[in-house]
C-alpha cells in the first residue's frame, strides 16, 4: 500500500510537470497555478523593477516611422477554439511604478505625438500569440532625454490577466541621424612637435555619440592614434537646414572652424568634413577630418 501511495504520488506529480511544459513559457505566469489560463505580455521572467517588467529599444532619428514589436500571449495548457480580444492602454501609473524604482534614470513618457499603436486587438482561435506593432516617430523625440511607454491590458474577453505579465514599459533610447560608427582619416597640426603628433592619418574608426537633437560628440587623435588634449568637450554641430557644422569645445574656447574651410555634413554619403584650429602660436593646433558613416554603434 504504501509503495502504491508513492506512485501514485509521483504519477500526480509527472501529470503537473507535463501540463506545465504544455505553456508557451511556464515562467511567464509565476502568479497562478499551471492549470490557469492567463493573457500576458511575455518578457521571460520577471525582473526586479519595482513590480513593472520592460523592454528596450533604441531608435535613430529618421524622416520615417520606425517599427517596433511586442507580443501578446495566452498562456495555457491548450490554445482557444475561439477568438480572445484584448484590450490595451497607455497607463502612466505604470511608469510612475517603474520610476519609484528607478529613480536614479526615471523615464519620460513618450509624447502621444510620438507614437501609434492598437489598443484593440484578437489573439485568434486556435493560436497563442499575437504581434503587436508600435510605430515610433523618432523625429518626435530628443535624444536628450530616455523615454518610456507603459503599456497595461485592461480586458481581455473575460480571460484572467497576468497579475506580474499584465503591463510592461518599453523604455525608448533616442540617437539622432548623425549617431554611429565611422572610418576617419585627416591631417593633424601641434606647433613645436618633436615627437611624431604633426602628421597625417587614415583607416581608423571612431564613434560619433548623440549630443542633443543635432551633434555629436567626437574626440580628435594626434597623428600617432593618441587623443589630442586640451579640448574636452568637443562637438560637432549641424544645422539641419544648411547640412553646414560648428565644432565647438567646452574645455576650450579657443576652438573654433577654419574660417577657410567648408565645414560641412553630406547627407547624400554620411560623411563629415571638418578643420578647426584651437590654441595661439608657439602653442598652435589644427585639425582636417573625413569622418565616413559605416554602421550603427
Amino acid at each position: 500500500m504504501k509503495n502504491k501511495n508513492i506512485f501514485n504520488g509521483l504519477a500526480a506529480m509527472l501529470c503537473i510537470v507535463s501540463l506545465s511544459s504544455c505553456l508557451k513559457n511556464k515562467n511567464e505566469q509565476p502568479d497562478f497555478s499551471a492549470t490557469t489560463p492567463v493573457v500576458e505580455i511575455p518578457v521571460g521572467s520577471p525582473v526586479g523593477d519595482g513590480g513593472v517588467n520592460s523592454l528596450s529599444t533604441s531608435l535613430i532619428q529618421q524622416d520615417t516611422p520606425s517599427d517596433y514589436f511586442y507580443y501578446i500571449n495566452y498562456a495555457a495548457s491548450s490554445t482557444k477554439a475561439t477568438d480572445i480580444k484584448v484590450t490595451l492602454s497607455v497607463d502612466p501609473a505604470t511608469l510612475d511604478k517603474y520610476n519609484a524604482a528607478h529613480t536614479d534614470a526615471p523615464l519620460t513618457i513618450v509624447p502621444s505625438n510620438a507614437f501609434s499603436t492598437s489598443i484593440t486587438i484578437t489573439i485568434p482561435a486556435n493560436t497563442r500569440r499575437v504581434q503587436i506593432p508600435v510605430k515610433f516617430v523618432s523625429t518626435a523625440l530628443d535624444p536628450a532625454l530616455s523615454y518610456g511607454l507603459p503599456i497595461k491590458i485592461t480586458d481581455a474577453s473575460g480571460e484572467v490577466i497576468s497579475k506580474n505579465f499584465g503591463a510592461v514599459v518599453i523604455k525608448v533610447a533616442v540617437r539622432n541621424r548623425y549617431d554611429g560608427k565611422y572610418t576617419l582619416k585627416g591631417y593633424v597640426f601641434r606647433e613645436g612637435d618633436t615627437g611624431g603628433l604633426t602628421g597625417y592619418f587614415k583607416n581608423l574608426s571612431k564613434d560619433l555619440s548623440s549630443n542633443g537633437a543635432n551633434a555629436v560628440n567626437f574626440a580628435q587623435i594626434w597623428a600617432d592614434g593618441n587623443g589630442a588634449g586640451g579640448i574636452d568637450g568637443l562637438t560637432i554641430n549641424v544645422n539641419p537646414a544648411t547640412n553646414k557644422v560648428t565644432m565647438k569645445s567646452t574645455g576650450n574656447a579657443t576652438l573654433a572652424n577654419d574660417p577657410a574651410y567648408d565645414n560641412r555634413y553630406d547627407p547624400a554619403t554620411k560623411t563629415f568634413y571638418l578643420s578647426f584650429k584651437w590654441g595661439a602660436s608657439p602653442t598652435s593646433r589644427y585639425a582636417t577630418d573625413t569622418l565616413t558613416y559605416v554602421s550603427p554603434r
